[in-house]
């Protein structure tokens, strides 16, 4: 709440609030920690750190967590660019129930990007993450 404004403002105590979550085994606070640092908001930015918060949420179950790291390989943002890592990602969050991580799947196959191009693969995708999101 202190993040979003919710309350009033407070990014600094948000990271640190963040940080504790995190620290507890949260993947949802690592995951909000690590947007903060992406965004240098509250905390300096710096996109090393952000992985590393994204891929302890992501390893912790958070699949936004995981589309998350997935941009990042994507944009070369803290690691290297890495299509075939990101496609990894995104599956993984897929798999989790996802439904971005299945459309940003789904684009990699259409496209052909850190995959094999697979038109029959991109829909079947797309249509799971549509799926998934008029579950919510």
């Amino acid at each position: 709440m202190y993040g979003s404004g919710m309350v009033w403002r407070n990014e600094d105590k948000a990271v640190r609030l963040y940080r504790k979550a995190c620290d507890g085994g949260d993947a949802t606070g690592c995951r909000e920690l690590g947007a903060m640092y992406e965004a240098g908001k509250g905390a300096p930015a710096d996109d090393a750190k952000a992985v590393e918060f994204y891929q302890k949420a992501c390893a912790g179950g958070d699949g936004t967590a995981c589309v998350d790291l997935g941009m990042m390989y994507r944009r070369g943002k803290g690691v290297r660019e890495d299509d075939a890592r990101a496609a990894q990602l995104y599956q993984k969050a897929c798999d989790g129930g996802d439904a971005p991580g299945c459309g940003a799947l789904g684009w990699m196959y259409a496209n052909g990007t850190g995959v094999e191009k697979d038109d029959a693969k991109a829909a079947e995708l797309f249509q799971k993450g549509r799926d998934l999101k008029s579950a919510q």
